[in-house]
Protein backbone atom coordinates (compact mmCIF):
# COMPACT_ATOMS: atom_id res chain seq x y z
CA UNK A 1 0.00 0.00 0.00
CA UNK A 2 1.27 3.33 -0.56
CA UNK A 3 1.49 6.04 1.82
CA UNK A 4 -1.10 8.06 -0.76
CA UNK A 5 -3.47 5.34 -0.42
CA UNK A 6 -3.29 5.23 3.87
CA UNK A 7 -3.44 9.46 3.36
CA UNK A 8 -6.82 9.17 1.52
CA UNK A 9 -8.41 6.34 3.67
CA UNK A 10 -7.24 8.00 7.07
CA UNK A 11 -9.13 11.63 5.72
CA UNK A 12 -12.61 9.63 4.44
CA UNK A 13 -11.98 7.50 7.69
CA UNK A 14 -15.83 7.26 9.56
CA UNK A 15 -15.24 9.42 12.75
CA UNK A 16 -15.25 7.52 16.06
CA UNK A 17 -18.91 7.32 17.86
CA UNK A 18 -19.01 7.41 21.45
CA UNK A 19 -21.96 6.03 23.08
CA UNK A 20 -23.90 8.50 25.79
CA UNK A 21 -23.09 6.86 29.31
CA UNK A 22 -26.68 6.67 31.42
CA UNK A 23 -25.29 8.32 34.74
CA UNK A 24 -27.14 6.51 37.90
CA UNK A 25 -27.15 6.76 41.32
CA UNK A 26 -29.36 3.31 41.06
CA UNK A 27 -30.73 0.83 38.89
CA UNK A 28 -34.68 0.13 40.08
CA UNK A 29 -37.35 -2.52 39.05
CA UNK A 30 -40.20 -1.44 37.10
CA UNK A 31 -42.88 -4.32 37.54
CA UNK A 32 -45.25 -1.89 35.98
CA UNK A 33 -43.80 -2.59 32.15
CA UNK A 34 -42.46 -6.19 30.45
CA UNK A 35 -39.73 -6.48 28.26
CA UNK A 36 -40.20 -5.76 24.94
CA UNK A 37 -37.46 -8.29 23.94
CA UNK A 38 -38.80 -11.46 25.74
CA UNK A 39 -41.87 -10.19 27.69
CA UNK A 40 -40.24 -11.08 31.17
CA UNK A 41 -40.59 -8.28 34.18
CA UNK A 42 -39.34 -5.87 36.07
CA UNK A 43 -37.62 -3.62 33.13
CA UNK A 44 -34.45 -1.81 34.07
CA UNK A 45 -34.78 2.06 35.14
CA UNK A 46 -32.39 4.27 36.39
CA UNK A 47 -32.49 7.23 38.89
CA UNK A 48 -30.43 9.77 39.63
CA UNK A 49 -31.25 12.62 42.15
CA UNK A 50 -34.37 10.71 43.13
CA UNK A 51 -35.39 11.42 39.68
CA UNK A 52 -35.82 9.23 36.47
CA UNK A 53 -33.07 9.53 34.12
CA UNK A 54 -33.53 5.92 32.36
CA UNK A 55 -36.62 4.48 31.74
CA UNK A 56 -36.05 0.98 30.07
CA UNK A 57 -37.85 -0.86 27.64
CA UNK A 58 -35.89 -4.16 28.60
CA UNK A 59 -35.25 -6.58 31.47
CA UNK A 60 -31.83 -7.08 33.18
CA UNK A 61 -31.05 -10.03 31.28
CA UNK A 62 -31.88 -7.96 28.09
CA UNK A 63 -30.00 -5.05 28.99
CA UNK A 64 -27.12 -6.73 30.24
CA UNK A 65 -27.04 -10.31 28.87
CA UNK A 66 -26.54 -12.15 31.82
CA UNK A 67 -28.58 -15.05 32.88
CA UNK A 68 -27.88 -13.63 36.93
CA UNK A 69 -29.87 -9.84 36.00
CA UNK A 70 -32.85 -11.61 36.18
CA UNK A 71 -32.61 -11.00 39.73
CA UNK A 72 -33.16 -7.20 40.35
CA UNK A 73 -30.34 -7.62 43.78
CA UNK A 74 -27.93 -7.76 40.68
CA UNK A 75 -27.81 -4.66 38.80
Amino acid sequence: MSSRNAKRRAKFRAPDVVPEAVVVDEWVPDYGRECENCGQTPCVTGVLDGKVVYAGSMCGVCTWGEAACIDPANW
